[in-house]
């Protein structure tokens, strides 16, 4: 390599942000903002990249910026040398041995399976911050790692790592299923039994709902002739069954705490369902040493739970 083609190597490289702003605007004005500079300092910037080049990148009109065939090779360049550096930084908090793990995952899951369990991450050296969430988090505009989601996965693009099948089971308090003379299968679709659902499980499409469970079942029953009542989240669902409410449908993870505890009991079979939970993230996050201990981490807590 001559001097003149690593002075150019050099132009091009200070140029990557430009040049990989105007690809994706298609508009100096537009870039200009993105790099918070003057318009007519992009213009300046091009034209003397041009100049150096010997070779024109833009073709420029009064309404529209259309980048040559040379600009398009040039500004896809540019976008990928960008794209390294997110992964760069990653690497770089990997370097920190006590570098935190943002992790996002659902209220329910929270309260009722990873807040107990959290304190046996410390001896695994991860230092983990939740960030409680029902709603599923954008990895481009907020300040997330890694999250926890319940469906049947996986999920266009980003990196997804089945944690744990699901089953549905019914759980009921130990005094209110004691109130009923009948076998505790009966239970659940006794006229006399309230049925406890999650609203948000019956319009998500996660199959964590009544309906679903009767119909992998033995049961031959059909839930509009039962007492349904619903709630916003499933973990004061769950909730509602310790007080003896009524019959919760409960999930995988969501009830093994209550179970061994001796606040609930289990009432009817288990019903399998596609659903499970994953582990998802950016694919750049995903080949971090910190998602690694993490994966590792909450697959054996999923062992010992279930």
């Amino acid at each position: 390599m001559n001097n003149n083609e690593e002075k150019l190597l050099i132009r091009l490289s200070q140029a990557a942000p430009m040049l990989a702003a105007i690809g994706e605007e298609l508009s100096f004005t537009k870039a200009a903002d993105t790099l918070n500079i003057q318009q007519s300092a992009v213009s300046h910037r091009v034209r003397s990249l041009e100049q150096a080049l010997g070779i024109t990148l833009f073709e420029r009109t009064t309404r529209k910026l259309v980048p040559t065939e040379a600009g398009l090779v040039l500004c896809r360049a540019a976008k990928e040398s960008q794209s390294i550096w997110p992964k760069a930084l990653d690497n770089l908090r990997d370097l920190q041995s006590n570098a935190q793990i943002k992790l996002s995952l659902s209220s329910s899951l929270a309260m009722k399976w990873m807040i107990p369990i959290l304190r046996h991450s410390y001896s695994h050296d991860l230092n983990i911050s939740l960030n409680v969430s029902d709603k599923p988090v954008n990895f481009d505009h907020e300040p997330i790692d890694v999250a926890i989601r319940f469906g049947i996965g996986p999920y266009p693009g980003l990196h997804s790592t089945r944690l744990s099948r699901c089953t549905l089971q019914p759980v009921a308090s130990p005094k209110l299923i004691r109130t009923f003379e009948q076998d505790v299968k009966s239970v659940v679709v006794s006229h006399e039994t309230m049925l406890l659902g999650d609203r948000l499980g019956e319009k998500d499409q996660t199959q964590f709902d009544w309906t679903n469970y009767f119909e992998g079942s033995t049961y031959d029953v059909e839930v509009s002739d039962l007492s349904v009542h619903r709630f916003d989240r499933a973990d004061l669902m769950l909730q509602a069954a310790v007080n003896g409410i009524g019959v919760a449908l409960g999930r995988t993870l969501l009830i093994e705490q209550d179970i061994k505890s001796g606040f609930l009991e289990k009432v009817g079979p288990a019903v399998t369902i596609q659903s499970g939970y994953w582990l998802v993230c950016k694919p750049s996050f995903a080949e971090s040493q910190r998602y690694e201990s993490l994966c590792h981490w909450l697959k054996e807590e999923i062992k010992q739970t279930i």
